[in-house]
């Protein structure tokens, strides 16, 4: 009978967790959506102040931008060129995620949103296109997150900016 309480009492102990005193609990891992959908902003802010040096900085070696009816862009100097009017004076674009979702933990996840895309139309008359963009996000041997694809469906062609 006595041994009854004495098992039930190790049990106890040995589901205790015990922490040394000074030392501190391992940290929990990130929450790598959450990781990602601030990265995403980062890359929208970096992008609004230096424009395509930033965009060009998020992407990953072999990094890709896919628009409808063209060949994939890749390569830094290729993406560079490629942004190079989306960001020239008199012209942006801006995006906010909406949503992050990690595919492979630790290796592949994925942002969208919505955009805005500005710029001088005909007649130097600013004009402007809202859409929804995908981005694919690969996590690199040092642990960064670097765009692996970047993709965008206009809700319709640009209208006149009010």
């Amino acid at each position: 009978m006595k041994t009854l309480p004495l098992l039930a009492l190790l049990l106890l102990a040995l589901s205790v967790p015990t922490v040394s005193p000074g030392v501190a609990a391992p940290p929990e891992p990130p929450d790598e959506a959450a990781v990602l959908l601030q990265l995403d902003r980062d890359f929208d802010a970096a992008s609004a102040e230096t424009g395509a040096e930033a965009w060009v900085a998020y992407f990953g070696d072999h990094g890709a931008i896919l628009q409808p009816g063209a060949a994939p862009i890749s390569g830094p100097d290729a993406l560079r060129a490629a942004m190079a009017s989306t960001f020239k004076p008199g012209s942006s674009l801006r995006w906010q995620p909406t949503r992050a979702e990690i595919l492979i933990p630790g290796a592949l996840g994925y942002t969208l949103g919505r955009y805005e895309r500005r710029h001088q139309g005909e007649f130097g008359r600013t004009v402007l296109q809202h859409g929804t963009y995908f981005t694919l996000w690969r996590k690199q041997a040092d642990g960064s997150w670097k765009i692996a694809a970047d993709t965008g469906q206009p809700d319709g062609p640009f209208q006149p900016a009010e």
